[in-house]
């Protein structure tokens, strides 16, 4: 497999994920923990991100096996 170019959120993101493996983390926590605000409206923002980590890591994006989504919550890394 070629290398993965992350951007500095990108890697900030995913380190923070892998962190907290098997934890369920909130989209609130994720923007206040990486981006450093809160606000409710902004959690695209970290949808945005997830996309594109799993583009660059998951072999089948659609179908994730390292970054699922809890419905409602947020994500977590496996």
């Amino acid at each position: 497999k070629e290398p993965v170019v992350l951007t500095p959120k990108d890697f900030q993101l995913l380190a923070y994920l892998a962190q907290n493996k098997g934890n369920a983390i909130s989209r609130e926590q994720l923007l206040q923990k990486i981006w450093g605000y809160d606000l409710l409206g902004a959690s695209r923002i970290v949808d945005i991100h997830i996309s594109h980590l799993r583009d660059k890591l998951e072999n089948d994006s659609t179908y994730p096996e390292h970054i699922l989504t809890k419905r409602g919550f947020g994500y977590c890394f496996i």
